[in-house]
């Protein structure tokens, strides 16, 4: 897609379960006192970046972000924020009702909606509009086929012909197997955050994962370190990388 070749492109990155990645969450949150503010506010970063890289200029662009009710839905609510600063037609789609978010991602619609961000439920979704869908409905911590509203907009999604990039896997895939859990986001581009999760460089995933992208969301080496992962290279030519997958 237009921007991506600007990237800098890495290969040999080394990638991880969804347990491992959990655990380096809970190792970088209780035990080095890393917020997950933090970690969310970089990871939406990455994500407005991703954004920009894929379209080339976001200024005047439709982009609509579909938000699930976990830190992948503040994540996106988050880029939604940050591109409607660099002057993007944003608007973000929940799939849940706004009290059933999780705790940061209930702040990062808080903060969006205080500055005008214009939110619409699953039902009220218009997305064929768009120039450019963000995927941010599942994460890794994702058990079972896609239900309910989530299930409803990523058919809408897949129907409105528009390309996705999706947060740090597709929704609908398992982060281990790269198989498909039920109904799936099919991406022109995936922007996974931290590290690659293992699902998304098998051979089953590719069709969906689309170009791989890698977000520096600020998770020291030392911490992957731990778990026998050498990270220490992924970001020494930027905090937004493309993956090249074998």
């Amino acid at each position: 897609m237009r921007g991506l070749d600007d990237l800098p492109a890495i290969s040999d990155v080394p990638s991880v379960t969804a347990a491992q990645m959990a655990e380096v969450d809970r190792v970088a949150i209780e035990e080095l006192g890393i917020r997950l503010e933090m970690l969310m506010e970089n990871a939406s970063g990455g994500i407005a970046a991703a954004c920009r890289a894929l379209l080339g200029d976001v200024e005047g662009r439709r982009i609509v972000c579909l938000a699930g009710s976990g830190n992948n839905g503040g994540d996106a609510v988050g880029a939604a924020r940050r591109l409607q600063g660099w002057g993007a037609d944003v608007r973000c789609v929940l799939a849940v009702p706004p009290e059933r978010l999780a705790g940061t991602a209930r702040l990062q619609y808080e903060i969006a909606r205080r500055i005008g961000v214009p939110v619409a439920s699953a039902n009220e979704a218009r997305l064929d509009a768009a120039e450019l869908l963000v995927d941010g409905l599942l994460g890794y911590s994702v058990r079972g086929a896609p239900r309910g509203d989530v299930e409803l907009l990523i058919r809408a999604a897949d129907r409105s012909r528009v390309p996705i990039l999706a947060i740090d896997l597709p929704s609908g895939l398992h982060p281990d197997t790269g198989l498909p859990l039920g109904v799936t986001i099919r991406a022109a581009a995936t922007v996974t955050l931290a590290l690659p999760k293992v699902g998304l460089v098998t051979t089953p995933s590719r069709a969906l994962v689309g170009e791989l992208l890698l977000a520096d969301i600020g998770i020291p080496a030392s911490v992957y370190e731990r778990f026998g992962i050498d990270a220490r290279r992924c970001f020494v030519s930027g905090d937004l990388v493309r993956v090249l997958v074998g």
